[in-house]
């Protein structure tokens, strides 16, 4: 959140201005840790290099029967390549060594993946 306060200071980014600020601004929103949790449903997990604390959302009771993985990887090609960066990333190392993660991870188990900006259709497993 504060990374992207003093971005937003800067120079607006339309997201966080016009689906984030009006959240916080009537105080409806819940600054989390990274340890967050709801019941054993619902867990974050971690997924630095994009963005200053970006993170994926994992669901499944006890265990991770889908996750969620927001702006992790933008195209399919970085399933095979995951050092390729999109110029979006702000720590592009950080941001492969957390893709190679992810699908090692992944890989081979029964999780269903959920990437936000692969072409429809834009969940599957990871083989």
């Amino acid at each position: 959140f504060d990374y992207w306060t003093e971005t937003n200071a800067k120079a607006e980014v339309p997201p966080f201005v016009d689906s984030v600020l009006p959240v916080v601004e009537a105080k409806r929103a819940e600054l989390v840790g990274n340890d967050f949790a709801i019941g054993d449903h619902m867990r974050i997990l971690p997924t630095p290099g994009h963005t200053p604390g970006h993170l994926a959302f994992t669901f499944g009771r006890g265990k991770d029967d889908a996750v969620f993985a927001g702006d992790l990887m933008h195209s399919p090609i970085q399933t095979l390549y995951p050092e390729l960066s999109p110029k979006f990333d702000v720590d592009p190392a950080q941001a492969a060594k957390t893709r190679r993660s992810f699908l090692e991870r992944y890989c081979d188990t029964d999780t269903l993946c959920c990437p936000a900006h692969f072409p429809s259709p834009s969940v599957g497993k990871i083989r």
